[in-house]
């Protein structure tokens, strides 16, 4: 007889309950029972959701990396369609290569040093 283990809700699964969600929403907005635009707006916070459960979910620093970067690109997002500030995309963008400078500076320091073999000077 085959172990039978209890499944984790781990983010496919919550990536394809907010499709199916989106999917709903969207239907009706067709069919006139919703108005979809109101939600639209905020569909970038999924994103920084995804970011904060990565975060949540971490165990070392890339990861911690990896999930800081999804809110940030989450919250840019936010941002920029809704031009909060009276900040759109084309006056946001070079925070993405600030962002991305953050990363790689980020990921650098995750690693030991090439001429050490605990990380330390020697």
């Amino acid at each position: 007889m085959a172990d039978e283990t209890p499944r984790r809700f781990d983010s496919r699964i919550f990536l394809g309950l907010v499709l199916i969600g989106f999917g709903v929403l969207f239907l009706l907005d067709n069919f006139g029972y919703t108005e979809i635009g109101s939600v639209w707006h905020y569909s970038p916070l999924i994103v920084v959701v995804f970011g904060i459960q990565k975060l949540i979910k971490a165990e070392n620093p890339q990861q911690t990396g990896g999930g800081m970067w999804l809110v940030f690109i989450g919250l840019w997002l936010f941002v920029s369609m809704n031009e909060y500030w009276d900040l759109g995309f084309h006056e946001t963008w070079p925070f993405l290569i600030i962002g991305w400078g953050v990363g790689v500076i980020w990921k650098s320091l995750g690693r030991p040093l090439p001429f050490s073999s605990k990380g330390t000077l020697t």
